[in-house]
């Protein structure tokens, strides 16, 4: 009699899945960080007035209710700012600051940004604000 020999199965576990279920998560997560907006939210005070530097050379400083700081929509630190602001002040790249500070910020951090403003020399500051209704 013969026998014929038996096939020895293979055994462990199918990666395919494994990958699928990673590449997808994969192809997720970069979508949803494409769309993840780096503006910090602003409910910006009214006035009757604004100035706003229109200098091309502008830097936008944006203050958050929740100590969010960022230049230029970029996130960034105190410390951060006033060496971003020296070096682009000495190197004549940045003639004027806008200050966007949500109107709940404590005053005390609007001045303290004024004060990094002026001590580089940047003279032309403005404050942006909402324009109200007119009474």
């Amino acid at each position: 009699m013969r026998f014929r020999p038996q096939e020895e199965e293979e055994s462990g576990l199918s990666l395919t899945p494994l990958i699928d279920v990673v590449l997808l998560l994969l192809i997720f997560y970069v979508v949803t960080t494409a769309f993840v907006d780096r503006e910090i939210m602003l409910e910006l005070p009214e006035s009757q007035s604004s100035a706003i530097p229109e200098e091309k050379k502008k830097f936008t400083v944006e203050l958050g209710v929740d100590g969010a700081l960022a230049l230029n929509g970029e996130p960034t630190t105190i410390e951060r700012l006033d060496i971003t602001i020296g070096q682009e002040a000495r190197a004549d790249a940045v003639k004027a600051v806008e200050i966007r500070a949500d109107k709940r910020v404590i005053h005390g951090r609007v001045v303290e940004v004024l004060g990094i403003v002026k001590k580089h020399g940047i003279d032309a500051v403005g404050i942006a604000v909402k324009q109200a209704p007119e009474t």
